[in-house]
């Protein structure tokens, strides 16, 4: 008898359950909620495209002055930070300005794994930079290693 009446009890609170559900309510909520995440999606990705052809078209803000240098690595250690699983690591550099001119520089990067191999003291690797803002280093990983 208890199985009779639990079978009778589940299909009244399904009949309740069903009464109460907005399913259609739900999915228009889903269906906006989407809309609204394809159109902020939308917006950046126009904004990384204008970005991307701003800086085809030229320097912007910072990157008037900017030369190409080499570095020497003369130290470098790991920070122990990850972001989005690359390795921070702290560099000590000295770079070499158009003209000989020596200037050194820390740096910290968050290097991909295929990169840590090129982590040698004295190994060269090519950068740019302003010289008059050394905070404004960029290892230029893409370039062969400067002789």
């Amino acid at each position: 008898m208890g199985l009779i009446s639990n079978y009778f009890k589940v299909m009244k609170l399904t009949e309740e359950m069903e009464k109460k559900s907005d399913v259609k309510g739900d999915l228009a909520r889903m269906q906006a909620g989407m809309n609204g995440a394809n159109q902020t999606l939308a917006t950046m990705a126009a904004q990384r495209q204008s970005a991307e052809q701003s800086l085809a078209a030229g320097p912007i803000d910072g990157e008037v002055g900017r030369v190409d240098a080499a570095a020497t690595i003369t130290q470098f250690a790991p920070t122990g930070v990850m972001i989005a699983g690359r390795t921070v690591i702290e560099l000590q550099l000295l770079v070499s300005l158009p003209g000989g001119i020596p200037l050194p520089v820390a740096h910290s990067a968050a290097l991909d794994m295929g990169q840590i191999p090129r982590l040698v003291p004295g190994a060269r690797i090519a950068v740019t930079l302003n010289p008059a803002d050394p905070a404004s280093l960029r290892i230029d990983w893409s370039k062969p290693a400067p002789v």
